[in-house]
């Protein structure tokens, strides 16, 4: 057997264990799954070898929720730049977000959104359309042009994205439960959030009254209408960056109530807080906000637990003149903060190593559940023969800290949180349809190698 790879001595993570064999990659793909020693008895091939060294082998990982900013404001960051970020963190796969400008809400928007990818993207990509107040007539038609998914917001998300009021979730879940597409929210109440924003505008912005001002329960009471509407309608449902422990625990009973509805959450819900991370001020603010230390500790459970499907990283790296304006009112602070490059082994860390979960749940969300759910499967989302050889090959015990100004992202700011934090595993490969394209901290390939991936039939 001729091989273009061979992967040797790895710990591969497949989906129901972990076992240590080689694999053999071919024209892109998976072609073989073998013992150790196999290569001399039986004659494998290899025009090129990538010995593993005990390391973790794992299914490459899919990002469910990435913002590059084209079209439009790439100034802060671009496909170019976010993908070798990516490919540096151990995606192979990311799933582009629709609210650029302009939106991904027509054939127009959807060509010129991939056309950018096709340039500049070093990993593969899918890619998200909008559900607005003004394109359900647009719908069927980005689901023949391959969209993943369809992503809308329950309050405003600015005037290139006019949001669903309540009676337009219903009717655009009412459409897209027959179009076999997954229907994604920005979840958050806008009646709690806009009162609340009159009570507390006149205050000092700080990461707490963030908090405050945009509460647990406004997140909640979206969900819970998500819920409802989805009951009604069988429309299948997705929850974007969940952040909260009661919406985990809702959305679990759901599931048990038959309800088509799966959850996201990010590394940053997970590692930061309140309390602790204060010190980072606008740069950590995102949206929904960061909360406090008890209810970060409570979403583990739901993370362990399976009630939270998937991570993906909601990577928004804005400027610090987005983060610090000149007029000090940090109420306009846009939300969103760079993780793309750190989120997997910063959640391999905290999750694998000092928390012990196991290998295998472990890219079950990072790669497998998102893969099953949004129909790249089995393409993409798991170490299985015929499967595209997306591969993240990981060190469990390489120790080193987060350095930002060394990221491929192109905002390099330091005032982002986990800058210096100690991190005790590290991406040393990563590995999209066969081809090395991140080795040892180098980019191993050209902008444009990434293909496009749609949802299979």
């Amino acid at each position: 057997m001729n091989c273009d790879l061979v992967i040797t001595n790895g710990l591969l993570v497949l989906e129901d264990e972990v076992v240590r064999k080689n694999i053999g990659i071919c024209d892109g793909k998976i072609s073989s799954i073998f013992d150790e020693g196999f290569c001399e008895t039986d004659c494998i091939q290899a025009k090129q070898t990538l010995d593993a060294k005990g390391r973790y082998v794992m299914p490459g990982a899919i990002d469910t929720h990435t913002h590059f900013f084209e079209p439009g404001a790439d100034y802060r960051e671009d496909f170019a730049h976010g993908t070798r970020a990516a490919a540096s963190g151990g995606f192979t796969c990311i799933m582009e977000m629709p609210n650029s400008n302009p939106a991904v809400v027509d054939a127009d928007t959807f060509y010129l959104k991939k056309q950018l990818a096709a340039k500049g993207a070093v990993v593969d990509y899918a890619i998200w359309a909008g559900a607005t107040a003004d394109n359900q007539g647009n719908l069927e038609k980005l689901k023949d042009l391959g969209c993943v998914a369809y992503k809308a917001f329950t309050l405003d998300a600015g005037p290139t994205f006019p949001y669903l009021n309540t009676e337009m979730e219903m009717e655009a879940m009412q459409k897209i439960s027959g179009l076999d597409r997954v229907f994604g929210f920005h979840a958050e109440d806008p009646i709690v959030i806009t009162e609340l924003a009159k009570r507390y505008c006149n205050q000092p912005w700080n990461l707490e009254l963030h908090d405050q001002a945009r509460p647990y329960y406004a997140e909640l009471a979206a969900i819970n209408q998500i819920i409802l509407f989805s009951k009604e309608t069988s429309c299948p449902v997705h929850i974007c960056h969940l952040s909260i422990p009661e919406g985990a625990e809702l959305i679990a009973k759901a599931k048990q109530e038959g309800v088509n509805i799966t959850a996201e959450s990010c590394s940053h819900y997970f590692l930061l807080n309140v309390e602790d991370d204060a010190k980072y001020d606008t740069y950590a603010l995102i949206q929904p906000p960061l909360r406090k230390k008890e209810r970060m500790e409570k979403l583990w459970d739901y993370l362990f637990d399976g009630s939270i499907d998937y991570l993906g990283t909601d990577h928004a790296p804005y400027t610090a003149e987005d983060k610090e304006p000149e007029d000090g009112d940090k109420w306009k602070v846009i939300g969103g903060t760079p993780s793309i490059d750190v989120a997997f082994p910063l959640m391999f860390d905290e999750a694998v190593l000092k928390r012990g979960m196991s290998p295998v749940q472990f890219a079950k969300l990072s790669a497998t559940n998102a893969a099953k759910r949004f129909k790249l499967y089995p393409q993409k989302g798991s170490i299985r023969v015929g499967a595209d050889a997306d591969i993240t090959i990981v060190d469990s015990h390489f120790p080193w800290k987060i350095d930002r100004s060394k990221s491929f992202s192109k905002t390099r700011s330091e005032k982002f949180p986990y800058q210096g934090r100690l991190v005790n595993c590290k991406v040393m490969a990563t590995i999209v349809r066969g081809k090395v394209v991140f080795d040892h901290d180098t980019i191993m390939v050209k902008g444009g190698y990434g293909q496009f991936v749609r949802p299979q039939q």
